[in-house]
């Protein structure tokens, strides 16, 4: 996503006196992270408005608490366990339990009508049983299996050890085996 170097020189920007050096390293900063942080706020929040406002509140919190960041992590590994605090906050707030806010923009796609569908069908399917997942197994599946992010640096984010990722993951791969075998069985 974004190499060490990269993260250095923009939170030297952040950081720095200049308001335009700093809105460019919010624009550039936004740019790299904005897809992969709405990806896991959907998948923590479970609600596409929810994981936008969860973006950006994760942007709003960063330029707060950017002089209080001690840089004992990565710059990105603080950006996402702000976001996965304000998905979780705007989760816990919300009523919304169910998908009916995902749309067509966040399903895979294809030109053929046919393969649309059964991709919808699959992607919605697999969506409500993420959104089943208790929410540290939802974070640890957004990070790992979908955004491809190491072990070691979701213990990172999430503050948790590295085994714990695993049987997180392993746990959260378990329950959604099972939600889905018993999703396919007829009524």
């Amino acid at each position: 996503m974004i190499d060490l170097a990269t993260e250095l020189r923009l939170l030297a920007a952040l950081r720095g006196p200049d308001r335009g050096v700093r809105d460019a390293a919010v624009a550039e900063l936004h740019g790299r992270t904005a897809r992969p942080l709405y990806q896991l706020c959907l998948r923590v929040a479970c609600d596409t408005m929810d994981a936008d406002d969860a973006v950006q509140e994760t942007f709003v919190d960063l330029l707060r608490g950017i002089h209080s960041f001690r840089g004992e992590s990565r710059l990105t590994t603080w950006l996402f366990r702000i976001a996965i605090r304000a998905a979780t906050r705007l989760r816990n707030r919300s009523a919304k339990w169910h998908r009916e806010g995902l749309d067509a923009a966040d399903l895979p796609g294809d030109d053929d009508p046919v393969a649309h569908a059964a991709d919808r069908e699959n992607a919605a399917r697999l969506l409500a049983a993420i959104a089943a997942l208790p929410a540290a197994q939802r974070a640890v599946v957004g990070l790992a299996a979908i955004e491809g992010i190491a072990h070691a640096e979701i213990a990172d984010v999430l503050g948790i050890p590295v085994g714990t990722v695993g049987s997180r993951l392993h746990e959260a791969r378990d329950r959604l085996r099972a939600l889905l075998a018993v999703r396919r069985e007829p009524s």
